[in-house]
C-alpha cells in the first residue's frame, strides 16, 4: 500500500515514518506539510492512504481531503490530529479513523488495515455507505445515535434538540451540519426542522404555515409552505 504524510510538525512526521517502516506491506512515498501541497503530491504520486493532520498552513487538512476525494474517491483517508472538534466532519467524509495525539501504535495499525482491505477493494470503498448512526459530540465524549430512532430535529435558542423514540439530545451544532450527516430518509421541512419521513403520520394546515404529526409521539415539527411539494414527493400523504 502506498502511504503518503500531510503533517506540518516534522517531529511528528518523523514519529509516523518510524511506526510505518517495519510494516512490509507499506510503502512510504511522499510527504506533505501544508494543505495544497497534499493536493498536489496525492495526484502525483497517486498514495492509496493518506495519514493527514487537519491544523495545517495555507489550507488545512479537512479540506484538502475533500478536495482530493472528489478527484479519488477511493482514497483511504486516516486523520491524526490534536484536536477532537473535526471528528464530526471527519465521519462525514468516510475517514478510516480519526485518531487524537498522542498516537496509539496499536489503533494506527489497526487503522492502517482496515485502509487496506478497501483501498484493494475500490469498487466496496466507492459503494455509498448504509448509514446507521449519527455521531455527535457532548462535552467531552462522541456518542452514535441509531438514525432509525430519530423523530425529527429542531433547532431552539442556538441548539440543535433531537428527538428520538425515548429522550431527547441537546447539541451545539448547525441543522446544515446535522443534515449533512443523515441519509434520504430526512428532510429539511423548515428551516428550523429536520424530519424522518418514516415518522411522518400527517400534515395538517396551521395558519401560515403547516405542522406535522408523527407516530406514537406528540410533538409536532413545522413544514413550511415551500417544502410540503417536496414533502408529498417522498411520502403518500
Amino acid at each position: 500500500m502506498r502511504v503518503l504524510i500531510a503533517e506540518d510538525h516534522a517531529p511528528s512526521r518523523k514519529l509516523l515514518k518510524h511506526l510505518i517502516k517495519p510494516l512490509q506491506s507499506y510503502e512510504m512515498v511522499g510527504e506533505a506539510v501544508n494543505g495544497e501541497d497534499l493536493i498536489c503530491k496525492v495526484m502525483i504520486e497517486k498514495p492509496d492512504i493518506i495519514l493527514v493532520d487537519i491544523n495545517m498552513p495555507l489550507l488545512n487538512g479537512m479540506e484538502a481531503v475533500k478536495s482530493c476525494k472528489k478527484v479519488v474517491p477511493s482514497l483511504q483517508v486516516i486523520f491524526i490530529t490534536g484536536h477532537d472538534e473535526f471528528a464530526l466532519e471527519a465521519f462525514n467524509v468516510n475517514a478510516i479513523d480519526y485518531i487524537v495525539k498522542p498516537i496509539d501504535r496499536d489503533r494506527l495499525y489497526a487503522a492502517l488495515g482496515r485502509a487496506a482491505a478497501l483501498a484493494k477493494n475500490p469498487a466496496e470503498s466507492e459503494r455509498p455507505a448504509v448509514k446507521k448512526d449519527l455521531m455527535v459530540k457532548q462535552s467531552n465524549q462522541f456518542s452514535f445515535i441509531p438514525l432509525d430512532d430519530i423523530i425529527f430535529i429542531e433547532r431552539a435558542d442556538r441548539k440543535a434538540v433531537i428527538h428520538t423514540v425515548d429522550q431527547k439530545i441537546e447539541l451545539n451544532e448547525a441543522l446544515t451540519n446535522l443534515e449533512e450527516l443523515l441519509d434520504s430518509r430526512f428532510v429539511a421541512s423548515h428551516r428550523s426542522y429536520i424530519i424522518n419521513l418514516q415518522y411522518l403520520k400527517r400534515i395538517e394546515t396551521a395558519g401560515q404555515t403547516y405542522k406535522a404529526y408523527f407516530k406514537n409521539y406528540e410533538e409536532t415539527a413545522k413544514v413550511s409552505k415551500n417544502k410540503l411539494a417536496e414533502l408529498q414527493k417522498n411520502k403518500s400523504l
